[in-house]
């Protein structure tokens, strides 16, 4: 959305800052230019205009028409110093300061683009700039946690899942040889069940600012899924949390109250509870770190053995790669420890070692294809009666997806997922995959 009033904001710039592309068509390459950029074939521009860049460096036409052309077509670096040329000859050109205020905010110096718009305003443009600009530093201010914000959202799915309560697909397992019957059958129930299925989801949140650098915000999130052969492994969770942001330059903390309750067949399997810290730092615009550390309070109550402390320390990396289809890639390890409440379950204890990675590609403004994947290895504490060993898991999860913008804060999101959880205990031993494609609607206000 932010985007698209950009857009808008530089056609009717253009279109009032004539004179700038008035002057440049005595030379017929910029004519030609100015033309494509009027035409919003941003990219067709840049691609006459770069070649140009070590000849033409300095002629201010020149400049003015790469640098749009150069920020239009996803190379902002490249129009910021074009841009730059300009107002380092000219600090009034309005189309150049507007053009990279734009570009600063793409960069994600969103401080930096709003001084620059403030400096257009200062100069007392035409009344329709000034209403369009004033407009696009609210959005700003949304942006950067200046004013109170709400959103929602509302999902419906469909899909296939090959097996929906993550169950094992033997048919037997071994138990401890000190039982005096050493193997079992399962029932059809506790073994590998598949079915389409519907989902519904919902969710709100709202950001309140307190100070300039500190802002609250807090959310809920819903969902309950319906399988249309087996009902009684439906599922269904809340997720709410609350919580204080404080931004400090490149530097954000945030912390966090967070629950969940997590439901089968509309009976409550397990209910959690517990807190979040996290520090991020923006190192450049195009590389972000970050640590963080949780607690959860883990309680199962028609199980009570497995009531849990459980404990997550981790950290992520970031980058977004230059080009126009703006390539991201993330990264992050973690460790942890779950640890129950009854000694005499020792054995249902682990130590949590993992990583996620990821990223995706924007391969036009309204189509983005996404991946990801994890890998967790799970070393649990002792020896655990019922089957007569030390459980290992080593859990592998992978997904690939579009997320798909038709407009109208509509989003299309088609998904394939897998998840095989490798444990020498045979009946944690699953695999699972998931086809689905979901539509969402945002509200923002």
């Amino acid at each position: 959305m932010l985007i698209a009033r950009l857009r808008t904001l530089l056609v009717l710039l253009v279109l009032l800052g004539v004179s700038s592309l008035a002057l440049a068509a005595e030379d017929a390459t910029l004519s030609k230019a100015a033309d494509l950029i009027k035409a919003n074939d941003f990219k067709s521009a840049y691609a006459l205009l770069e070649p140009l860049e070590a000849e033409r460096a300095g002629d201010i036409n020149y400049d003015y028409l790469f640098g749009v052309a150069a920020v239009e077509s996803d190379n902002v670096t490249r129009g910021v110093f074009a841009l730059e040329r300009v107002l380092a000859t000219n600090p009034n050109h309005l189309d150049a300061r507007a053009e990279i205020a734009k570009a600063y905010f793409r960069l994600g110096e969103s401080e930096t683009s709003k001084t620059e718009f403030q400096t257009i305003l200062s100069q007392k443009p035409p009344k329709e700039v000034e209403t369009a600009i004033e407009k696009y530093m609210s959005a700003i201010d949304k942006a950067l946690g200046l004013t109170t914000t709400f959103a929602a959202y509302l999902d419906i799915g469909v899909g296939f899942d090959s097996n929906i309560n993550s169950a094992t697909s033997a048919t037997t397992i071994n138990l401890s040889p000190t039982f005096i019957i050493p193997q079992i059958v399962l029932p059809s129930g506790a073994q590998e069940q598949s079915s389409k299925y519907g989902s519904l989801a919902a969710g709100a949140s709202f950001r309140q600012p307190l100070t300039t650098n500190l802002s609250m915000f807090g959310s809920v999130q819903g969902q309950n899924r319906t399988n249309w052969n087996e009902s009684q492994f439906d599922p269904s969770f809340i997720d709410y949390n609350v919580g204080l942001t404080y931004k400090k330059h490149i530097d954000t903390f945030t912390g966090a109250l967070q629950g969940n309750t997590y439901d089968i067949d509309g009976e409550r399997f397990r209910r959690s509870y517990g807190a979040l810290g996290q520090w991020q730092r923006d190192l450049d615009d195009r590389n972000q770190v970050s640590l963080y550390g949780q607690y959860a309070k883990l309680s199962y109550p028609s199980s009570n053995v497995r009531d849990a402390d459980r404990y997550i320390v981790g950290g992520g990396w970031a980058h977004v790669f230059a080009g126009d289809k703006s390539p991201v890639l993330f990264l992050g390890p973690y460790v942890g420890k779950e640890n129950t409440e009854d000694s005499a379950f020792d054995f249902l204890s682990n130590s949590i070692y993992g990583v996620r990675a990821g990223g995706q590609l924007t391969m036009n403004p309204k189509l983005v294809a996404y991946a990801g994947t994890s890998y967790e290895y799970r070393d649990y504490d002792g020896r655990d009666p019922i089957f007569g060993e030390t459980r290992r898991d080593n859990q592998f999860d992978f997904n690939i997806g579009l997320r798909y913008l038709p407009g109208h804060k509509w989003t299309i999101r088609p998904q394939f997922s897998y998840l095989k959880n490798d444990s020498n205990t045979t009946i944690f031993d699953f695999d699972r995959t998931v086809l689905s494609v979901n539509f969402r609607k945002d509200f923002n206000w």
